[in-house]
């Protein structure tokens, strides 16, 4: 089996470097670049999630873009090496699906894409061997890939990411993880909020939409990021009304900045009383044990409820509660890397700041104690 991969990544190479070749059309060279690329990807995540760093080194060119990519890789790499160690899970895989808006072929040796990378982990806490776990990312790329002694690698790779991949590096998490969920009923607008989340939430696998977003509202993927301008629409979704502060111009294309900011949204929902700020503080603040939440802050969250994250003392994101694990781990979804239930403190670095906010939705009615 290896030597037919081999031998198919030789023809790749030697295929694609051929230009001009009266042989083959745009068309049929543009395939063969998609699938060097997606050959070239699920090599790097599978490298990556079992912590490889030795091999990864090989899939990079020794140009600088290429070794400032490379390093880029290594911390996220020891980043799901440490977050797994200290959640005490076992990654089982990665499987990668690759969209390609993009191709440029530069010289008879170099392809240029903007790529959208759609990763879906697996994985399982080592308690529960026979509990399959998945969750999805997606993330955009404006990379290149250059043939090198016969191979084809990373040769640059700048792609967006909430959070700078040396914030995250070997942070330092406390030993419990997730608690008991409190009981609750979700109410009707509360359903509808979360069944816009998981059909709208993107490029993410698992998210609904065949993964695209709703066209209805403007992308600000490249213009700030879309994340709050997308949990606005999980929201409205929920059933509250648009207001003079908060709203969408669908004849302009344009959010307000309550809509579509995160620190703006945060003082909209908070002097509103749309929702309520009852926890924020560090990671060991939300979680710890107290009289009155026993399993932690974070754990009094339920579907339809916002989480917000700052870093350097602005709030840069929000995503948006919509189940647990069965470790009772809090699992959201978001844009801008789009995210499809993954756990809600992936990613984040130690000294973020999070946010807990119930969400009072207009026919909300449940147990849940804030």
């Amino acid at each position: 089996m290896m030597h037919a991969i081999a031998a198919l990544w030789l023809w790749l190479v030697m295929t694609l470097a051929a230009t001009p070749n009266p042989q083959l059309t745009q068309g049929t060279r543009q395939e063969l670049a998609k699938a060097a690329l997606a050959t070239l990807v699920q090599q790097q995540q599978t490298l990556m999630i079992h912590h490889q760093l030795q091999s990864l080194t090989d899939l990079y060119a020794p140009n600088w873009a290429g070794q400032e990519a490379l390093k880029v890789s290594q911390v996220r790499s020891r980043y799901l090496h440490a977050w797994a160690r200290l959640r005490r899970v076992d990654w089982t895989g990665v499987t990668v699906a690759i969209r390609t808006p993009s191709i440029q072929f530069s010289g008879p040796n170099t392809i240029r894409f903007y790529a959208i990378e759609r990763e879906q982990y697996h994985y399982h806490y080592q308690s529960l061997p026979n509990v399959a776990l998945r969750f999805g990312i997606a993330s955009r790329h404006h990379l290149s890939i250059v043939e090198v002694d016969h191979a084809w690698r990373f040769s640059s790779d700048d792609f967006t990411n909430p959070v700078l991949p040396d914030d995250v590096a070997g942070r330092q998490v406390p030993q419990q993880v997730g608690g008991v969920p409190p009981h609750y009923t979700l109410s009707t607008n509360r359903r509808h909020a979360l069944d816009y989340a998981n059909t709208y939430c993107g490029n993410a696998p698992g998210c609904g939409n065949d993964g695209h977003y709703n066209r209805a509202y403007r992308n600000y993927n490249g213009n700030g990021g879309d994340c709050t301008n997308w949990i606005s629409q999980v929201i409205y979704a929920g059933g509250f009304p648009m207001t003079p502060l908060w709203r969408y111009d669908h004849t302009t294309d344009e959010g307000s900045d309550a809509w579509a900011n995160a620190k703006h949204l945060a003082s909209f929902l908070e002097n509103s009383g749309r929702a309520t700020l009852f926890a924020s503080g560090s990671y060991q603040d939300v979680t710890r044990p107290t009289r009155e939440w026993p399993y932690g802050a974070i754990e009094t969250l339920i579907p339809g409820d916002l989480i917000s994250y700052e870093e350097h003392g602005r709030i840069v994101h929000t995503a948006v509660v919509v189940g647990y694990d069965p470790k009772g781990v809090v699992l959201t979804n978001a844009h801008t890397n789009d995210r499809f239930h993954v756990p809600w403190d992936f990613g984040w670095s130690n000294h973020t700041t999070f946010y807990l906010w119930h969400v009072h939705y207009p026919d909300s009615s449940h147990s849940a104690k804030a």
